[in-house]
This record gives C-alpha cells, sequence and structure tokens, in this order.
C-alpha cells in the first residue's frame, strides 16, 4: 500500500511539472506571499513560530533567547 502511495504522488508532481507547474513547500509560499504583503510582517512571525521550519527552529529560537527580556 505504502507504494503506490508514493508511485502516486510521483507520478502527479511529474505530471505538474510537465505542464510547467512549479511545486514548493508551505514555506515557499508563506515567504512569496510576504513579498506580496510586506506590511503583515506579525503575521508572517506568528506563522513561523507556530509552524518553525526545521532548519529555521534552531534560528528562531536562538533569537528569541536572545532578544527576551529576563
Amino acid at each position: 500500500m505504502d507504494n503506490f502511495f508514493w508511485m502516486t504522488r510521483d507520478t502527479a508532481w511529474d505530471r505538474m511539472t510537465q505542464a510547467r507547474a512549479q511545486p514548493m513547500t508551505w514555506f515557499g509560499t508563506a515567504c512569496e506571499l510576504h513579498c506580496a504583503w510586506r506590511n503583515d510582517i506579525e503575521g508572517l512571525g506568528a506563522l513561523f513560530s507556530n509552524h518553525p521550519p526545521p532548519d529555521y527552529r534552531n534560528l528562531s529560537t536562538s533569537f528569541t533567547a536572545l532578544t527576551s527580556e529576563d
């Protein structure tokens, strides 16, 4: 059953890219929306603090620790 899922997913991605679609992650989508909605930096920050991308989790944690008031 698991192989069917991966085969279906890969086939769907192949068909989309052949049709010139550009698959992207939610992180890429959020950053693209931020370029259009530059005035809502708090909203983007809230999105990333509630659902941090794995690569940025350590950066976000260290920034919060350095900027928090004791």
